[in-house]
């Protein structure tokens, strides 16, 4: 009997977490989307400053930055948890 209720629960917290899953690709899916957008339109309007190779690149250089970036606080934040020097973090 206890097999049952584990297999009953098992099925619904796979589909909790597999819709929570769903959830966080699908933001960072659509808040990358317009990110990019947002930051191609405003490298457009400086169109007249910049040669045009530069302004269509410039979106895609921003993001992969920012993925650098995101990256190297992730692993800082870790060694800090690891080392114990968070305060106030977590």
């Amino acid at each position: 009997m206890k097999a049952f209720d584990y297999l009953r629960r098992a099925y619904y917290k796979l589909s909790y977490y597999y819709q929570k899953f769903q959830l966080i690709v699908m933001s960072f899916v659509v808040v990358g989307i317009v990110d990019y957008f947002f930051i191609y339109e405003i490298f457009v309007s400086l169109s007249a400053l910049f040669p045009v190779f530069i302004l269509e690149i410039a979106p895609v250089i921003i993001i992969i930055l920012s993925i650098f970036i995101i990256r190297g606080i992730v692993k800082f934040i870790k060694k800090m948890k690891e080392n114990k020097h968070l305060l106030f973090l977590f």
